[in-house]
């Protein structure tokens, strides 16, 4: 019997519901992220017959709870940028607006909920809001030096009480890449959305474009990036891992490699940053570090790369080092050794595409491992990162607990541990910095640490059993 689009709209709706429900309620099941994911992307499919009309899970409202459009940081600057785009009569809807300055320098970030509110996805319609959005906040009088601009469908799950946004395009520009884009060609070419076309990083998720018109799904840019998610594909990473290419190094791993702390005869610290990329707190976390003449670590998630590319890219180009945290950001020491493998390849795939750059530290989220995912990471080529210092900036602490946590009992050699994934960070940033300077250190990049001494070789077992007993169960 052939199911209705609808019935099969209600019926994959619920069993999203299910799975989502599950992993919340039980985080430790083995019910993982990627059958979740499973679920919202077979949403792609239902209506696959009926371009431009996705299905109902793709167009629940949004908002962002009590907090409203405006971010709070600038509450000025937010309004000014609310007031420039929404003069342009935009075809999606503002979910959030933000502002935040480093010095003299003003970064905003505006996000958008992806589709029409007839309940169609047109591509034509979020290239012109995007361009739009440049051009009201580049043009606003209040001289944004950076943008990060996002729309979001609803995801499969929920983040307190409010429903999951998913990125489904981003794009990332500076003042000065929006000039040498609108400052060539014709006027026409300067006020239309074809300026994105000159961007680099620009993101259109299948997720949007699958249920486009069928003339504009295959109008998009060749430079802009809008391969699948490695999500649809982990099946073939599952059965790749396996494979003699994948196993025969592994098992030949009798020691894994591991950072806990550098030399203590040196005068360097480690300053790595974990998660993210993230729209408005990374271009300020690197124009902080710019100013202080300070290159980091960043530990980025795979997911969230393929999300914002152009923020990946911007790390890479301050000079910056890139690392790896996994794809989804699971806790390896519950997944099999295939899925560890498949984690840490997924992320450093990612990374490559979006970057070209090659990463050589791995560092489990959570910070447990368990022996066979120790072995998998080192057939990889990768050696674990830890940590002495946990700035504890994830439960997002005020600023000047950060700067404590950071700093009192650093040694030389020490690896600082931070995130980027809140303001709280940002403000930390610089004190920490300072701090460190004045203990008579220099913060730095993990390789630099590690180039001075600090590297441990041990049995995956042995190595195992030693950070799953060093690292607190809160973390």
């Amino acid at each position: 019997m052939r199911l209705s689009s609808l019935t099969a709209t209600v019926l994959t709706l619920a069993v999203l519901v299910a799975l989502s429900g599950i992993a919340l309620a039980n985080p430790g099941a083995d019910l993982s992220h990627i059958e979740v994911r499973a679920a919202a992307d077979s949403l792609s499919h239902i209506n696959a017959h009926r371009p431009g009309l996705p299905p109902p899970a793709l167009l629940v409202p949004l908002g962002n709870g009590v907090e409203g459009v405006l971010k709070g940081h600038a509450v000025a600057d937010e309004a000014r940028i609310m007031d420039a785009i929404t003069r342009r009569r935009l075809n999606q809807m503002v979910l959030r607006v933000a502002s935040a300055t480093v010095g003299d320098r003003r970064m905003a970030l505006v996000k958008l909920q992806a589709g029409r509110r007839s309940g169609e996805f047109v591509i034509e319609d979020l290239r012109q809001d995007a361009a739009a959005c440049l051009h009201g906040v580049f043009n606003s009088g209040l001289k944004f030096d950076h943008l990060d601009l996002w729309s979001v469908v609803p995801g499969p799950g929920m983040v307190g009480d409010q429903q999951e946004h998913h990125p489904v395009f981003s794009l990332s520009i500076s003042r000065s890449d929006y000039i040498a884009a609108t400052h060539r060609g014709s006027r026409a070419l300067q006020d239309g959305p074809e300026l994105l076309d000159r961007l680099p990083g620009v993101r259109y998720s299948p997720v949007f474009t699958r249920h486009a018109l069928p003339r504009e799904a295959t109008d998009l840019p060749k430079n802009a990036f809008s391969d699948p998610p490695l999500t649809e594909r982990w099946d073939d990473l599952l059965t790749e891992a396996p494979r003699r290419k994948a196993t025969a190094p592994r098992a030949a791993n009798a020691s894994v490699e591991a950072i806990f702390s550098g030399s203590n005869e040196s005068d360097l610290v480690a300053l790595t940053i974990d998660d993210g990329p993230s729209p408005l707190i990374t271009p300020l976390m690197l124009e902080i570090l710019e100013r202080e003449g300070v290159q980091a670590t960043f530990f980025v998630v795979g997911q969230v790369v393929e999300h914002f590319p152009a923020l990946a890219k911007l790390i890479a180009r301050g000079g910056h080092e890139l690392a790896n945290h996994s794809y989804s950001h699971r806790r390896i020491n519950h997944l099999s050794d295939e899925e560890t493998w498949a984690e840490i390849t997924a992320c450093d795939r990612v990374v490559r595409e979006a970057t070209g750059k090659e990463m050589r530290w791995f560092r489990p989220p959570g910070g447990r491992a368990s022996a066979g995912g120790l072995r998998a990471m080192a057939s990889l080529g990768y050696a674990a990162a830890f940590w002495s210092q946990n700035a504890g900036d994830w439960v997002q602490p005020p600023p000047e607990q950060i700067v404590r946590n950071a700093t009192e009992g650093l040694e030389p050699g020490g690896i600082i541990l931070m995130h980027q994934v809140d303001m709280c960070s940002v403000e930390a940033l610089p004190e920490i910095i300072s701090r460190v300077r004045e203990m008579g250190l220099e913060p730095t990049t993990l390789s630099r640490v590690a180039a001075e001494g600090g590297i441990v070789r041990d049995d995956p077992a042995a190595m195992s059993d030693l950070v799953n007993r060093q690292i607190s169960p809160e973390y």
